[in-house]
Protein backbone atom coordinates (compact mmCIF):
# COMPACT_ATOMS: atom_id res chain seq x y z
CA UNK A 1 0.00 0.00 0.00
CA UNK A 2 1.45 3.40 -0.90
CA UNK A 3 2.11 6.09 1.67
CA UNK A 4 -0.84 8.17 2.95
CA UNK A 5 0.58 11.31 1.33
CA UNK A 6 0.41 9.68 -2.11
CA UNK A 7 -1.49 11.96 -4.50
CA UNK A 8 -2.44 9.36 -7.10
CA UNK A 9 -0.11 10.57 -9.83
CA UNK A 10 1.36 7.36 -11.14
CA UNK A 11 1.40 5.45 -14.38
CA UNK A 12 -2.13 4.59 -15.66
CA UNK A 13 -1.22 0.90 -15.80
CA UNK A 14 -0.46 0.90 -12.08
CA UNK A 15 -3.55 2.94 -11.25
CA UNK A 16 -5.71 0.41 -13.12
CA UNK A 17 -4.59 -2.25 -10.63
CA UNK A 18 -5.81 -0.28 -7.58
CA UNK A 19 -9.18 -1.37 -6.15
CA UNK A 20 -12.12 0.86 -7.06
CA UNK A 21 -15.52 1.54 -5.57
CA UNK A 22 -17.12 -1.14 -7.75
CA UNK A 23 -14.60 -3.72 -6.54
CA UNK A 24 -15.20 -2.74 -2.91
CA UNK A 25 -18.97 -2.89 -3.36
CA UNK A 26 -18.75 -6.32 -4.95
CA UNK A 27 -16.61 -7.64 -2.10
CA UNK A 28 -18.89 -6.23 0.63
CA UNK A 29 -16.36 -3.69 1.88
CA UNK A 30 -17.06 -0.27 3.33
CA UNK A 31 -15.39 3.09 2.73
CA UNK A 32 -13.76 4.36 5.91
CA UNK A 33 -13.19 8.12 5.65
CA UNK A 34 -11.67 10.15 8.43
CA UNK A 35 -10.00 13.46 9.08
CA UNK A 36 -6.49 13.28 10.52
CA UNK A 37 -6.91 16.76 11.96
CA UNK A 38 -10.33 16.43 13.65
CA UNK A 39 -10.05 12.68 14.35
CA UNK A 40 -13.57 12.02 13.02
CA UNK A 41 -14.22 8.72 11.25
CA UNK A 42 -17.29 7.66 9.25
CA UNK A 43 -18.19 4.48 7.39
CA UNK A 44 -20.03 4.59 4.06
CA UNK A 45 -21.29 2.11 1.50
CA UNK A 46 -19.24 2.27 -1.73
CA UNK A 47 -22.40 2.58 -3.87
CA UNK A 48 -23.44 5.70 -1.92
CA UNK A 49 -20.02 7.29 -2.34
CA UNK A 50 -20.09 6.46 -6.04
CA UNK A 51 -23.41 8.29 -6.35
CA UNK A 52 -22.07 11.35 -4.56
CA UNK A 53 -18.73 11.68 -6.37
CA UNK A 54 -20.22 10.80 -9.74
CA UNK A 55 -18.25 7.78 -10.89
CA UNK A 56 -16.09 4.78 -10.16
CA UNK A 57 -12.66 5.71 -8.83
CA UNK A 58 -9.90 4.23 -6.73
CA UNK A 59 -9.26 5.02 -3.11
CA UNK A 60 -6.57 7.66 -3.69
CA UNK A 61 -8.79 9.72 -5.99
CA UNK A 62 -11.46 9.71 -3.27
CA UNK A 63 -9.17 11.73 -1.01
CA UNK A 64 -9.42 14.63 -3.45
CA UNK A 65 -13.23 14.42 -3.64
CA UNK A 66 -14.17 14.15 0.05
CA UNK A 67 -14.05 16.98 2.55
CA UNK A 68 -14.18 16.98 6.35
CA UNK A 69 -17.55 18.19 7.62
CA UNK A 70 -16.08 19.77 10.76
CA UNK A 71 -12.98 21.64 9.59
CA UNK A 72 -13.65 21.72 5.82
CA UNK A 73 -10.15 20.49 4.88
CA UNK A 74 -9.48 18.11 2.00
CA UNK A 75 -5.76 17.72 2.58
CA UNK A 76 -6.19 15.91 5.89
CA UNK A 77 -8.62 13.21 4.68
CA UNK A 78 -7.64 9.56 5.07
CA UNK A 79 -9.75 7.16 2.98
CA UNK A 80 -9.52 3.37 2.87
CA UNK A 81 -11.61 0.32 2.05
CA UNK A 82 -12.41 -1.72 5.14
CA UNK A 83 -13.66 -5.30 5.45
CA UNK A 84 -15.49 -6.36 8.60
CA UNK A 85 -16.07 -9.90 9.86
CA UNK A 86 -19.49 -11.17 10.88
CA UNK A 87 -19.05 -10.54 14.60
CA UNK A 88 -17.73 -7.01 13.94
CA UNK A 89 -20.86 -6.11 11.93
CA UNK A 90 -23.12 -6.25 14.99
CA UNK A 91 -23.86 -2.70 16.09
CA UNK A 92 -21.79 -1.13 13.29
CA UNK A 93 -22.86 2.44 12.53
CA UNK A 94 -22.64 3.48 8.88
CA UNK A 95 -23.77 6.62 7.09
CA UNK A 96 -26.45 6.02 4.51
CA UNK A 97 -27.29 8.33 1.60
CA UNK A 98 -30.86 9.62 1.93
CA UNK A 99 -30.99 12.33 -0.74
CA UNK A 100 -28.84 14.77 -2.66
CA UNK A 101 -29.92 18.39 -2.60
CA UNK A 102 -28.77 20.98 -5.08
CA UNK A 103 -28.63 24.61 -4.05
CA UNK A 104 -29.66 27.29 -6.52
CA UNK A 105 -27.59 30.42 -6.14
CA UNK A 106 -28.30 33.48 -8.27
CA UNK A 107 -25.34 35.27 -9.82
CA UNK A 108 -25.82 38.94 -10.61
CA UNK A 109 -23.95 41.50 -12.64
CA UNK A 110 -24.28 45.24 -12.92
CA UNK A 111 -25.37 46.62 -16.29
CA UNK A 112 -25.62 50.26 -17.16
CA UNK A 113 -28.61 51.31 -19.30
Amino acid sequence: MPAPNYRGLSHPYLEAKLPTLDHADGMGQFVRAGCARCKTIHLYRPADIKTVVGGDMHVFRLREKLRCEQCGKRDEMVVEFKTFLGNEMVGLVIRELVEIRTVKKPIWREKRL
